[in-house]
């Protein structure tokens, strides 16, 4: 890992040095490639005065889980009227309860954006900057949630409860994660029971980062390294479509990975951000 980390580093200081002194407004562009804690990005950027270059991208994740936790379901009341119903009829069920039902969920981030954002050098002639500007989620992505924790029940609890509910038509009964007082009700989804909660925001979201490296490089290709984070705001928690009062009493529910990782978003509205971008000199 050490190894790694040196090479990178004696990669940026070679690129480094082939940055440009002088760039001019509108007489050059790079077309820049970067990957990072937002997943990867391209991005076109231009210089508008000797201090200041502005850019435009796109950023996107690769589809996946960062990690798995599990929903607790109590089920104590389903079993016990499973045992109520096979001591007065004798019959039994096929598939039974237990006093809990877990579904295994994954945690997702949807990182999709538009980006806009200014590169301001303090010293006309140096490689440190200020960035600053704004992401947007696309409108073909904006009810995918920043975060989402899904998953499925298992087959045995799905097949009890309408089993149960064959012996009592017209009383169902559900399975619910309760959160707090609240009750929400586990939905059907390709032949099984399906849980979702999202924690959502505006699709805008500011940033503000630190960087060293230049934009257009002097030669072929540049390196660039930066530092930020992404602000957001209006950051609301639902769980089945419908809004959670309290993010504290849903983080209980969950295994300690996934419920640091929600106790943060809910009192740190920023996402950080470390980035690695090889620019490339188009003009």
């Amino acid at each position: 890992m050490r190894k790694i980390v040196l090479s990178l580093f004696a990669a940026f200081i070679a690129c480094s040095a082939w940055a440009q002194d002088n760039m001019e407004a509108f007489r050059h562009f790079s077309v820049g490639a970067e990957v990072g804690l937002h997943g990867f990005g391209v991005e076109l950027a231009m210089p508008v005065q000797k201090h200041l270059v502005i850019k435009a991208g796109y950023n996107w994740a690769p589809a996946g889980d960062l990690l798995r936790t599990d929903l607790v379901l109590d089920t104590k009341d389903l079993r016990e009227a499973q045992e109520q119903y096979t001591a007065v009829t004798t019959q039994e069920f096929e598939h039974k309860f237990g006093d809990e039902a877990i579904i295994n969920a994954g945690l997702g981030l949807n990182l999709t954006n538009f980006k806009a954002m200014i590169n301001w050098y303090p010293f006309a002639f140096g490689r440190f900057y200020v960035a600053g500007g704004v992401y947007y989620t696309p409108s073909s992505k904006q009810n995918d949630p920043f975060l989402k924790v899904s998953g499925n029940t298992t087959e045995n609890d799905w097949e009890a409860l309408k089993e149960l509910n064959s012996k009592y038509p017209g009383q169902e009964k559900e399975l619910a994660l309760t959160i707090g007082d609240e009750k929400y009700p586990v939905i059907e989804k390709d032949g099984c029971g399906y849980m979702q909660a999202d924690f959502r925001m505006d699709p805008l979201k500011y940033y503000l980062g630190l960087g060293l490296g230049r934009c257009i490089p002097n030669k072929i290709i540049g390196m660039q390294m930066e530092a930020g984070a992404m602000i957001y705001h209006n950051s609301i928690l639902y769980c089945q479509d419908k809004q959670v009062g309290s993010i504290t009493d849903a983080a209980e529910g969950l295994d300690n990975d996934a419920k640091e990782i929600l106790e943060y978003v809910d009192k740190y509205p920023i996402y950080p951000q470390i980035t690695l971008r090889l620019s490339f000199r188009a003009l």
